[in-house]
C-alpha cells in the first residue's frame, strides 16, 4: 500500500514526466541492430548423400540438423579451426526433393549457418506400386548394436512401409514381403546413440499406422586396448561406472565409525535433450577411460562392463579391494533444476574410518584438486570454482566403504543442454577420460606410487 501511495503522489509531477518523455524519445532514436545473419552452407549432392562444408571460426562444437521428405537428423560436429566439413548420408531420400541443413550454437541452439537444395531422383527410382494395406500381426523388433530387427506378416500385399524414430534420427522406406506376406529386415542407426528408444511403425502405402512398437539401441563394452608399459605401469586403478539400467534401492550402512544406513538419495539424471540416462553415458566415457590408462600402463579393473549388470555401493568397493586398487575413480553425471550449470564437481570421503586410514581431509582435498584440474584443462574450462570444486562429504556409501584413495567425479550436467551434448560426444568423451588419467598421474606421483621422472 505504501509503494501504491507513492505512485500516485508522483505521478502528477511535470518533471517526472519530462524524464519520462525523454527517457522514450531515446529509446525511439536509438539505431535498431540486426540479428547476425547465419552463414552460408555448402551443400554438394552425391549418390544418396550431401556434402556440407560451412565456417564458424568461434565454435569448436555445433549441433548439424538436416530435413529431407523421407528423413531427418541430428548431430554434434566438433572442429578445431571452425572449419566443419562432412557427408550426410540420404539413403532413404531416392525420390528426391528439398533438403535443409542448420548449424546451431549448443549453448543457446541459435542458429549459426544454413542451406538448402533441392535433389533429384536418384537414378533408377520408381516410386513402389501395387497393394500396401492389410491386417499386420506378430511385429517383432530386436535390439542390435548397429540398429534393430524387424519382423511382421501382413499377407497378400506388395510392400509396407517402416517408420523409425527417435530423439536423434527419424525417417520412412518401403519393405518388401519375402513370402507369404512376411517382412523381416535389419535398420542401421548410424546417428542414434546406443539405448536410446526408438518407435517402430508398420505404415500403409498410404501412411496409415497399421503396427507399433518400440524398442533400443543395443550397447555392447567395445574390447579393451592393449596394456601397454608406460608413465603409470605399477598403478592399478578401479574405475566403477555409476548406476545400472536394472538398478535398485539397496539399504546399507553408511559407513564404516558411521551411523546410519542409506539406499541413496538421488535417482539417475537424464539427459534434458538427448534423453539419455546417466548410466550408459557413463559406461561409454568410462571405456574410453580404461584404454587411456591402459595405453599409459595402468592396470585396470572394472566393476561392470554391461547395463543390465547391477552391483551395490559395498559390492562395487569390494570389486577395488579385491583387485588391490590404488585407487578407485566412481564416474556419474550430475542433474539441477536449472539449465545454466557446467563443469564438473569431485567428491571425496570425509570421516569413515576406512577414509581417514587412507587420507587426512587436507590430503584428500589436494588429490582432489589435482584431479578436477587436471578434467578442466583436458576440456578447456578455466580452473575457476564456477566450473566445479572438491567436496569433502560422508553423504555416498561407495566412496565410505572404499579402502583406497577414492573419488566420486560428477563429469558434467546432464540437465545443461549443451553438457548433455557433450557428455555423448566422442571426442568430448574422450577429452574427459584423458583428462582423468592425467588426474591419476598426478595422484600417483603427489602420493608416492610412481616417480615423477617416469616416462
Amino acid at each position: 500500500m505504501r509503494l501504491q501511495s507513492v505512485f500516485h503522489e508522483r505521478k502528477g509531477c511535470p518533471l517526472l514526466r519530462i524524464r519520462l518523455v525523454s527517457f522514450l524519445l531515446i529509446l525511439l532514436l536509438l539505431p535498431v541492430i540486426p540479428a547476425q545473419a547465419a552463414a552460408s552452407i555448402s551443400l554438394e549432392p552425391g549418390d544418396l548423400e550431401l556434402k556440407y562444408s560451412f565456417y564458424l571460426p568461434d565454435e569448436r562444437f555445433v549441433l548439424l540438423s538436416y530435413s529431407a521428405p523421407q528423413e531427418n537428423g541430428k548431430m554434434v560436429l566438433y572442429s578445431e579451426d571452425g572449419n566443419f566439413e562432412g557427408v550426410i548420408s540420404l539413403r532413404y531420400s531416392q525420390a528426391g526433393g528439398k533438403v535443409s541443413v542448420t548449424a546451431e550454437n549448443l549453448r543457446n541452439e541459435r542458429q549459426l549457418a544454413k542451406g538448402n537444395i533441392k535433389l533429384g531422383a536418384a537414378p533408377g527410382y520408381s516410386k513402389p506400386r501395387g497393394k500396401a494395406s492389410g491386417k499386420v500381426s506378430s511385429l517383432t523388433l530386436e535390439e542390435t548394436t548397429e540398429g534393430l530387427k524387424y519382423s511382421f506378416a501382413c499377407s497378400g500385399t506388395d510392400y509396407m512401409q517402416l517408420k523409425v524414430r527417435n530423439k536423434q534420427q527419424s525417417f520412412t522406406f518401403p519393405v518388401y514381403p519375402q513370402e507369404n506376406g512376411y517382412y523381416t529386415g535389419e535398420v542401421t542407426l548410424p546417428l542414434t546413440y546406443a539405448r536410446t528408444l526408438s518407435t517402430v511403425q508398420v505404415l500403409s502405402g498410404s501412411g496409415t499406422v497399421m503396427a507399433e512398437e518400440k524398442v533400443r539401441k543395443g550397447y555392447e563394452a567395445p574390447a579393451a586396448a592393449e596394456r601397454q608399459e608406460g608413465r603409470l605401469s605399477g598403478v592399478t586403478v578401479c574405475i566403477d561406472p555409476g548406476h545400472s539400467e536394472v538398478g535398485r534401492p539397496v539399504l546399507e550402512p553408511l559407513g564404516p565409525g558411521l551411523e546410519g544406513k542409506t539406499a541413496g538419495t538421488s535417482g539417475m539424471a537424464q539427459g534434458t535433450i538427448t534423453q539419455r540416462k546417466e548410466s550408459i553415458v557413463v559406461l561409454e566415457i568410462s571405456m574410453k577411460l580404461r584404454d587411456e590408462l591402459l595405453r599409459q600402463g595402468a592396470d585396470v579393473v572394472m566393476t561392470r562392463e554391461r547395463q543390465d549388470q547391477f552391483l551395490s555401493n559395498i559390492e562395487r568397493c569390494d570389486v577395488a579391494e579385491n583387485a588391490e586398487a590404488d585407487i578407485m575413480l566412481r564416474l556419474h553425471a550430475d542433474t539441477r533444476a536449472s539449465s545454466t550449470n557446467y563443469g564438473f564437481s569431485i567428491y571425496a570421503p570425509l570421516n569413515s574410518t576406512y577414509a581417514r586410514a587412507v587420507a587426512q581431509p587436507p590430503e584428500y582435498r589436494a588429490m582432489g584438486e589435482l584431479l578436477i584440474d587436471a578434467m578442466k584443462t583436458s576440456v578447456g574450462y578455466a580452473l575457476e570454482d564456477k566450473y566445479g570444486y572438491v567436496h569433502l562429504s560422508d553423504d555416498f556409501v561407495g566412496n565410505n566403504w572404499a579402502k583406497m584413495v577414492c573419488f566420486l567425479v560428477e563429469m558434467g550436467f546432464m540437465s545443461t543442454p549443451q553438457e548433455d551434448y557433450l557428455l555423448s560426444a566422442p571426442v568430448w568423451q574422450q577429452w574427459l577420460a584423458e583428462g582423468m588419467a592425467q588426474g591419476v598421474y598426478d595422484i600417483a606421483v603427489y602420493r608416492g606410487w610412481i616417480s615423477q621422472e617416469n616416462p
